[in-house]
């Protein structure tokens, strides 16, 4: 017998007691056991066999019960809840097929609405199975794509718009192959409209109303507050009046000092003594983000941090260069206190690189999930938040008290932010401004200054460290561009040491040479994000474009994306030359601009005049990076960007444009712009060919030996670049790593 039979039998074993009869009006007995529970199983069996039970009278009885009785209720008992049981399965088994066949059927319908949706707007469209952005997709698509190159799918439009990264992946070809530069997407899920026209981009961007940010999808970046990106509307301009001030020609300043002390840093990590032979550096990739993570913190936050192994600030030294020291630094350390069990460093890097987990995962199951990689990132994320809140009260603090004023703190901007929130140290009193308004908008709170300096630090510091990475990479595949470069830093800087470089003179000197025109090209071919996203919301009229001089309309709740990819390589407004021959390699890309160079690294494109010097050649860089009234000043005090040629507008995007451009493009160019001018100044960079070749083979070899070796890791790393980025918060080479000779300028092994 079961152990539920033999529970259930001693139960009924208690109900003890005999009983003579019972009225035929009368209400049934409360059954009742000694310890008076009642006894579910003798209830169910006395509805099926009441004849066989004698009854007493009308009132609370006990029954007396054969064994035959008992095994009759057991059984009748245990048929009931087996029946239950398996009606209960049955639904819910009938539940789960049917899920499938519904979401199909909806899915399905969803897909027929669309397409009818698409076709109405008269505009090419390409209709997708399923979304790129499903999960299941997303997950089981790097797992079966192997097996799918054996089908015939690999060259269909659909196929290839199914990758998530298709922008990158494809560049212009996807609008080469429709013959058109813009069209629809369509999914079951929404409809989307893509486009590399650059008057189309013109029209979205300048409408900020009617193709407004998708907010719901940077919801993971409030991880400590509302910030610029992820509101809109009045919220938004709110943040904005108070986020621009900030990024100012003070902080810039700052940015400039703080960025030529840690390029000077990481040359000295790379090269080392004199005595020392090059080397191949294979952590560029991450040199680059501590580069970067270091000035943000710095510029950012007012925490200053000096380069693993380096001298100390005061007697830090430039690269093979007898120089006076760096100038004192201009904000100080905030004293943290006791309650850490990781360094500030340690923390923040620990958070960035554990980003994912931390905005995918909700905190609880960060906290109790049993892996190591969740629980570290958890308490990166813990610490952080520490830090972040002490840095805050320690500059609130000083500002209050007037100490910031004292020591011109607050250069950074976390301090900027303060005080553009009003926290001044009248901001205490509690007397009211008889001149101010009763309708003026509140400052931002706590949370919302937090959670716009965490937003800094988030993209401030990726979007700077993979240009300064991916410039390096394109300046060792184009030694010619390199030396041009080299040239050029000649002639601005000459014989002036590091430390005498000055930010108001010398940044917009190189803004507008050759060094202006390779940071220029590099977000040409590598822009921070591959497709600006917009929308039109579901509440909103249809919205008007215009396109190729004939008026379309999108229709609401559909995604926009600025595809920026392929607007940069788009040759209808863009001048392009001959591709390259076949002596230097292949085409960059299979399918994207193979009759022309504009998939090519040309930073000579951006000169106005290729023969002309750098010191008299303009290029289109102030309109490509910011607006007129936004260009740096000459010595004479007036803007450059008048003297350049101009692309069209919407046709170089890799800050955006319009009301919601970048806020920090000013800060990266800033920090690019010094650390390129270190390294090029006195080091050259080559690829490294040590997967070939050793050191002492290629010392060796010929010129003809040397340019095969170089070609093939030549070809290797543009294979790598073309196959294996891809976009978490910024485009990034994900797998693999790019090794890279650095080596004293005259040192060159391959200066072809």
């Amino acid at each position: 017998m079961t152990s539920l039979a033999k529970r259930t039998l001693a139960r009924i074993r208690g109900f003890v007691a005999p009983v003579d009869h019972m009225s035929p009006n009368a209400t049934p007995p409360i059954l009742a056991s000694d310890d008076g529970v009642v006894a579910e199983s003798i209830v169910q069996a006395q509805k099926y066999h009441y004849s066989r039970l004698t009854l007493s009278s009308y009132r609370p009885a006990r029954i007396v019960l054969s064994t035959s009785d008992r095994a009759l209720f057991l059984m009748t008992y245990l048929r009931s809840s087996t029946r239950k049981l398996e009606k209960m399965i049955s639904t819910w088994l009938l539940i789960l097929l049917a899920l499938p066949l519904v979401y199909f059927l909806h899915s399905c319908w969803c897909l027929r609405r669309n397409i009818a949706t698409a076709k109405a707007t008269g505009l090419p469209y390409v209709v997708l199975p399923w979304s790129n952005l499903n999960l299941p997709w997303l997950i089981i698509r790097p797992i079966i794509q192997p097996y799918l190159r054996f089908l015939p799918v690999q060259d269909k439009l659909w196929y290839k718009l199914l990758n998530v990264d298709w922008p990158w992946l494809e560049q212009y070809s996807i609008f080469q192959q429709l013959g058109c530069d813009s069209f629809i997407l369509v999914s079951p899920v929404k409809n989307s409209f893509n486009t590399a026209d650059a008057a189309v981009i013109d029209q979205i961007t300048k409408r900020r109303t009617d193709f407004p940010k998708p907010v719901e999808v940077y919801g993971s970046l409030e991880l400590y507050g509302k910030n610029v990106v992820t509101t809109e509307g009045n919220l938004w301009k709110h943040h904005r009046k108070t986020v621009s001030p900030p990024f100012n020609e003070k902080n810039n300043r700052l940015v400039w000092l703080e960025s030529l002390r840690q390029a000077q840093g990481m040359v000295g990590g790379w090269m080392g003594d004199d005595s020392k032979a090059p080397s191949v550096v294979h952590t560029v990739a991450d040199d680059c983000m501590r580069l970067s993570l270091h000035v943000i913190s710095c510029a950012g936050f007012g925490v200053n941090l000096n380069w693993p192994g380096s001298q100390d600030d005061s007697t830090q030294k430039a690269v093979n260069d007898s120089t006076p020291p760096m100038p004192e630094k201009t904000s100080e350390d905030p004293q943290f206190g006791p309650d850490h069990n990781m360094s500030y460093t340690e923390a923040l890097r620990t958070l960035l690189h554990s980003m994912v987990w931390i905005l995918v995962l909700p905190m609880f199951l960060l906290k109790t999930l049993p892996f190591k990689r969740t629980k570290t990132a958890y308490n990166a994320y813990i610490e952080w938040s520490k830090y972040l809140h002490e840095i805050f009260n320690n500059k609130k603090n000083a500002i209050i008290s007037g100490q910031a004023q004292a020591k011109d703190d607050g250069m950074d901007l976390m301090g900027f932010l303060l005080r553009g929130a009003n926290i001044t140290t009248s901001s205490t009193s509690s007397q009211k401004d008889p001149t101010s308004s009763s309708k003026q908008q509140p400052p931002l709170s706590d949370s919302e200054i937090m959670g716009n300096a965490f937003l800094f630090l988030l993209a401030g510091h990726e979007t700077a460290a993979n240009s300064i990475h991916f410039s390096l990479v394109y300046l060792a595949m184009h030694p010619r561009s390199q030396r041009r470069l080299q040239a050029s830093l000649d002639h601005i800087f000459g014989s002036r040491p590091i430390s005498a470089w000055d930010y108001e003179r010398d940044f917009t000197a190189l803004f507008s040479s050759f060094t202006g025109a390779v940071l220029a090209e590099e977000l040409r071919l590598v822009p921070p994000v591959p497709a600006i996203p917009k929308c039109v919301p579901s509440n909103s009229p249809p919205q008007p474009l215009l396109i190729n001089d004939k008026e379309y309309h999108i229709p609401p709740a559909t995604y926009v994306n600025l595809i920026s990819t392929a607007a940069h390589r788009n040759p209808k407004t863009w001048p392009a030359g001959k591709p390259r021959d076949d002596a230097d390699g292949p085409p960059v890309h299979p399918t994207s601009n193979t009759d022309n160079d504009l998939e090519e690294f040309k930073p000579e494109r951006w000169l106005r005049d290729t023969t002309a010097s750098d010191a008299s050649a303009s290029s289109d860089l102030e309109h490509a990076f910011v607006h007129t009234e936004d260009a740096p000043s000459t010595s004479t005090g007036t803007s450059s960007a008048s003297a350049h040629h101009r692309p069209p507008r919407g046709a170089y995007v890799p800050f955006s444009e319009g009301f919601r451009a970048c806020l920090g493009r000013r800060f990266a160019q800033v920090q690019v712009l010094a650390v390129l001018a270190v390294i090029f100044r006195t080091c050259s960079v080559e690829l490294g060919v040590d997967a070939h070749a050793s050191e002492e083979e290629v010392e060796g070899m010929g010129e003809a030996e040397r340019r095969k070796v170089w070609g093939t890791v030549k070809a290797e790393v543009e294979a790598l670049m073309r196959e294996k980025m891809t976009m978490l918060f910024t485009m990034q080479l994900r797998e693999g790593k790019v090794g890279l000779r650095v080596c004293r300028r005259g040192e060159e092994r391959f200066p072809f």
